[in-house]
């Protein structure tokens, strides 16, 4: 049996027939479907959430910014069996057009860049759900800094996305939070500048 999921600006809902997801998804401007083999694999993707991957690193994201400072932030934190292997942060190299997110994007891309570099397989764990949805082309980039992270992302077919709830106790979640403030203190102590830094 397979799970429809649907989405819309205003209600969700999980079907279990092709015909009547058909039926509540042809021509509605702005829907978005998904068919899935189990519920709770449907009602993750309608949550925002995905299913947790039970082994491997976790890399978690974050990204910051400050008013007054034209920068974002952005940390990433790599962790296997509870201990941090690896960390980089940073700010955009842009100015930030939408915020914090530009460095929510910047983070996974580096995090992304730093698996491949290092060979490893891991799951990107973010609390912004843009970061999955844009990789997967399950929302649409209207901004540029979305559509530059969607171009970029291509570069990690095999990425692996995980959400998070931000704020609410996850140890590794609120130190990448702390490291893309701090990257943007970092930035503001050195003129305005600072490239990434590697704290492996």
């Amino acid at each position: 049996m397979k799970f429809y999921a649907i989405k819309t600006p205003t209600s969700s809902k999980i079907v279990t027939s092709w015909p009547e997801c058909e039926k509540l998804t042809h021509g509605v401007k702005g829907v978005l479907f998904k068919s899935f083999t189990s519920r709770d694999e449907a009602q993750a993707w309608i949550s925002g959430m995905t299913v947790k991957h039970p082994e491997g690193l976790r890399v978690y994201v974050d990204g910051s910014f400050s008013p007054g400072f034209d920068r974002a932030g952005w940390a990433f934190v790599v962790v296997e069996n509870d201990t941090e292997i690896g960390s980089e942060r940073g700010v955009t190299p842009l100015p930030a057009e939408s915020r914090n997110i530009d460095g929510e994007l910047m983070a996974s891309i580096h995090a992304l860049a730093w698996l491949k570099k290092s060979g490893k397989n891991g799951v990107i764990c973010h609390d912004y759900e843009g970061i999955a949805r844009w990789a997967k082309g399950e929302w649409k980039a209207k901004s540029p800094v979305a559509m530059r992270y969607m171009e970029d992302v291509r570069n990690f077919p095999d990425a692996r996305f995980e959400k998070v709830e931000a704020h609410t106790g996850n140890k590794w979640n609120e130190i990448v939070d702390l490291r893309a403030k701090k990257a943007i203190e970092e930035a503001k102590a050195k003129g305005n500048r600072v490239a990434a830094i590697e704290t492996t």
